[in-house]
């Protein structure tokens, strides 16, 4: 009526919970606030500003009608495809990370890697889209929040990019395992210094890993070579996107064509000029959990069509051999026993890997911390962000623990 739509397909979450329906012309959100604000990212909002939204991505199916069989939910020959979108996320896990991010910029990802279905999709700033609120009015408050930062942005990786250069190391270095690094807490390559927070002393490749020593992994890198290390960056998803259900994410970029000496010495501590996106990051981590096959994460249920095409079509990738697969899950496991303390991520059996991404500019670092869960009744890996939160294992390590038990507690409903 008028060109306003009257009525569109209903949005659902994995559990029935209807996020978003149109009625009469009118938008009907979630009654929770929080819902609301937690699933802002992938429902989108009124004015369509978010690309990536199922709102503007599948705006056609909600509406029912596509360019080659018209009006299709009117069709009874087509009725397995329906205008209503049931997805993958459970709107009370992202609330979850929601509160657990507590206002501060970033992103929050969970995903099943054995199946693909993302759980959990929060992106912060975020807004209420019911009352919509003045955004340029608070340009800083509201700094691209029409950004879903877990698909389409791409940060400083920091040490979360040293599993790549592990991955590297496993394959191509052979003495790898029996080596011994020294840190005394600085190295200088080519006058250039590369520094650690605090000396290490001797350790072996599976100890540097665990402290995120960087004097290491700056000679792992050296070893390796900037063709090697740029071979295993593009392996493990650099320099190209995924398609979650057809939506693009941001690339993150690792160009090591003129990387040598100290530069080649960041780049491999996950610095230099690499940029990581950080789904693209937590498929990753779901390839090392999944024996090196990576499930392409996606966010509309297999009962839908267009979910089961695009995933049949492109959803496994074999990027790592198996035998590397679990020695870096094994690494990654003692990360958290040795390193970041069991008792931190009770019952989890979390294989992890924080980040301290140096930005510049005097801001603090951005905080990372990804991984996966081992264990077979919740085959689940993760990605946090947090913008200039400091130091990967105090700032996004909590939120990290605080949204895998939720999903833990929620393993009937997930």
């Amino acid at each position: 009526i008028n060109g306003q739509l009257q009525t569109t397909g209903k949005i659902y979450d994995r559990n029935g919970e209807i996020l978003l329906q149109t009625v009469d012309g009118v938008q009907k959100y979630n009654e929770s606030e929080t819902v609301r604000k937690a699933v802002m990212h992938a429902i989108g909002d009124s004015d369509g500003n978010i690309v990536t939204s199922v709102q503007v991505a599948f705006g056609e199916r909600l509406v029912g009608w596509d360019l080659l069989n018209g009006a299709y939910r009117f069709n009874k020959h087509l009725n397995n495809y329906r205008s209503d979108i049931t997805l993958t996320l459970d709107s009370q896990l992202c609330v979850e990370a929601y509160k657990a991010l507590n206002g501060r910029k970033g992103t929050v990802g969970v995903y099943n890697y054995k199946t693909g279905e993302i759980l959990c999709m929060v992106s912060s700033p975020t807004f209420d889209p019911k009352n919509q609120p003045d955004v340029e009015a608070k340009p800083k408050k509201y700094e691209g929040v029409y950004i879903n930062r877990l698909l389409s942005a791409a940060y400083t990786p920091g040490s979360v990019f040293k599993l790549v250069t592990s991955a590297a190391a496993i394959d191509n270095l052979k003495n790898i395992d029996t080596r011994v690094f020294h840190c005394e807490g600085e190295m200088t390559i080519n006058g250039e210094t590369v520094t650690c927070p605090s000396p290490h002393g001797d350790l072996s490749f599976e100890e540097a890993l665990a402290v995120s020593c960087n004097v290491a992994f700056a000679e792992i890198s050296l070893d390796l070579g900037s063709d090697t290390l740029q071979k295993y960056a593009e392996k493990a998803g650099f320099n190209s996107g995924l398609k979650v259900d057809n939506i693009k994410t941001a690339v993150g970029k690792v160009n090591l064509a003129d990387a040598q000496g100290g530069d080649l010495a960041w780049a491999g501590i996950g610095q230099y000029s690499n940029t990581a996106n950080p789904l693209n990051f937590m498929a990753y981590m779901g390839a090392v959990a999944n024996d090196g096959v990576r499930i392409t994460p996606r966010i509309l249920k297999a009962n839908d069509i267009v979910s089961f095409i695009s995933t049949s079509i492109s959803g496994k990738k074999r990027i790592l051999s198996e035998e590397t697969a679990e020695k870096l899950g094994k690494m990654m496991r003692n990360n958290v026993t040795y390193g970041y303390g069991e008792n931190n991520y009770k019952g989890l059996e979390l294989c992890a890997k924080t980040g301290t991404a140096e930005v510049g500019g005097g801001k603090a670092p951005h905080a990372w911390f990804a991984g996966f869960m081992d264990r077979e009744d919740c085959p689940l890996a993760f990605v946090v962000v947090i913008e200039n939160g400091g130091s990967g294992s105090k700032a996004a390590g909590p939120v990290a623990n605080k949204v895998l038990q939720s999903a833990v507690r929620r393993q009937g409903d997930v």
